[in-house]
């Protein structure tokens, strides 16, 4: 029965339309105002720039990454390579005695895109944890000394190039120059 209804001619044509009008909304465009549309969930390369260690950085503190190749609609580069985007450290536990570990996790927040402006960013969350040494500290503490109790876990290390992904959150229109 539906296929009778979709077979006569006064509703064939505008569910055609219909039909081509929700896909080219789907595709990547450029307007024709010189502004192209950076669709949300379009992956962003990301790498850090220098070491983040767990006993020198602070929760709430902005980290720098660097974009590792240029993100394009179509063929029109929105974010080019080397662009700063920026983290935020959520959580940063330098190691502590007992041997326990240090722990690290950075959010990725926004990337600058071709005309300046911020691109909010998600899904890009790093998280490391340093090494635990709370046996050993246990063990020489009961057996050798009881000051062995003091011995620190490894701090939580980022190394420098460090890769990344994260998404774009939301659709976002760039000016292009």
């Amino acid at each position: 029965m539906f296929y009778k209804l979709l077979n006569r001619k006064w509703i064939k044509m505008p569910t055609v339309l219909l039909l081509l009008l929700a896909v080219t909304n789907l595709s990547f465009r450029v307007k024709a105002d010189g502004q192209v549309i950076l669709p949300s969930g379009t992956i962003v390369p990301l790498e850090t720039l220098g070491t983040i260690n767990s006993e020198s950085i602070s929760t709430g503190e902005m980290i720098d990454f660097k974009v590792r190749s240029d993100v394009k609609v179509g063929d029109v580069v929105v974010i080019p390579a080397g662009s700063i985007a920026k983290g935020q450290v959520t959580k940063a536990t330098p190691p502590k005695g007992l041997g326990k570990q240090g722990f690290l996790e950075v959010q990725i927040r926004s990337v600058t895109a071709v005309d300046g402006q911020n691109v909010n960013l998600a899904s890009g969350t790093i998280s490391k944890e340093g090494e635990d040494k709370a046996g050993l500290a246990i063990i020489l503490g009961i057996f050798i000394c009881i000051l062995f109790l003091m011995i620190k876990g490894k701090s939580a290390e980022i190394a420098p190039g460090y890769q990344v992904e994260a998404v774009v959150a939301s659709n976002a229109t760039i000016q292009l120059k």
